[in-house]
């Protein structure tokens, strides 16, 4: 398999708070804790691990929360690479309540990057995606330009490396003019991308194909309960997503990222991807708190899985 690395500019500590009820100006007990690495590029890289696909990881650190994240991901990731900063690194958290039914998200804000910082992290990524593919998601810390996945495409693919991000808003729109090889917006992303509502799955795959014109050679589109979409010179496939228990919708798009890449960079069909990227997100939003897939929940809804080819002409 070609060389794959992830990259993580603003990771976090997720910790999962699991409680009964919300209650106005009192003070509530978690009857469960949890405590995980998180940030986009770090859930991606602990799926790959999950997929038995090697894949380093390229993050930047600060702080005694970091030196905690950092213990964690070495024992858990095959090939982290850290680079360290001055400040604290963010603590996201999610809160999970019983009664009725519902999940709070708070994302923490990270230290300022430092340029100096910046440029080692770009090397690395250099280094570790050389020849291959480089995944660049989630948010930079707000000191660093909306374009800086635009700038780092660019650069990439002169040098030979792929590219697949997973943004949102000027992040996703500035990205996009440098024609990554890979992008997986959500649907909400999908429509702030093409600037209208895309109400049917052929809407849906008419935005894919023409942005697939454009010169972006893969297009995954997640559509939540409602399945995936992929356009690619193979054609466009819609896959609908099996019925399963929700218990936490955070890391599936992450999931579904290692899912699809994990084929594409073997050289796989685009509906073996689609399939396996709706899989990992499936199986994740069965699991606790920041927790992902486990292989055997993949393997069990896997071949739940039935995908059609979408004609748009």
């Amino acid at each position: 398999m070609a060389n794959i690395a992830v990259l993580s500019l603003n990771p976090a500590l997720d910790v999962t708070y699991k409680i009964q009820k919300l209650i106005d100006d009192e003070k509530i007990h978690s009857f469960e804790t949890r405590f995980d690495p998180g940030g986009n590029g770090i859930n991606v890289a602990r799926a790959f691990k999950r997929l038995n696909v090697r894949a380093a990881t390229c993050c930047v650190l600060a702080g005694k929360i970091g030196a905690l994240i950092s213990d964690i991901l070495n024992s858990e990731l095959d090939d982290p690479h850290f680079i360290w900063e001055e400040g604290e690194t963010r603590i996201n958290c999610v809160i999970q309540q019983s009664d009725p039914v519902s999940q709070y998200e708070i994302n923490g804000m990270g230290p300022s990057m430092g340029f100096s910082v910046l440029d080692k992290l770009e090397k690395n990524l250099y280094a570790y995606s050389k020849d291959g593919f480089a995944v660049l998601t989630g948010s930079p810390p707000l000191n660093i330009t909306y374009n800086i996945y635009n700038i780092l495409c660019a650069r990439l693919k002169n040098a030979g490396i792929k590219c697949l991000v997973d943004a949102d808003g000027a992040l996703l729109a500035s990205a996009v003019k440098s024609k990554p090889y890979i992008i997986k917006p959500n649907i909400h992303e999908l429509e702030r991308l093409v600037k209208r509502k895309l109400a049917s799955n052929f809407e849906i795959a008419s935005a894919a194909a023409d942005i697939y014109n454009s010169g972006i050679e893969y297009v995954f589109i997640s559509l939540g309960h409602k399945g995936a979409m992929l356009a690619s010179k193979e054609g466009i496939f819609y896959g609908s997503a099996p019925e399963v228990p929700v218990v936490s919708r955070v890391g599936a798009g992450d999931s579904m990222v290692a899912g699809i890449l994990s084929i594409i960079a073997n050289g796989g069909s685009s509906e073996d991807a689609l399939r396996l990227g709706i899989a990992c997100g499936s199986a994740t939003v069965q699991m606790p708190g920041t927790e992902l897939f486990t292989m055997d929940l993949v393997n069990n809804i896997i071949n739940e899985i039935k995908i059609e080819k979408i004609n748009v002409q």
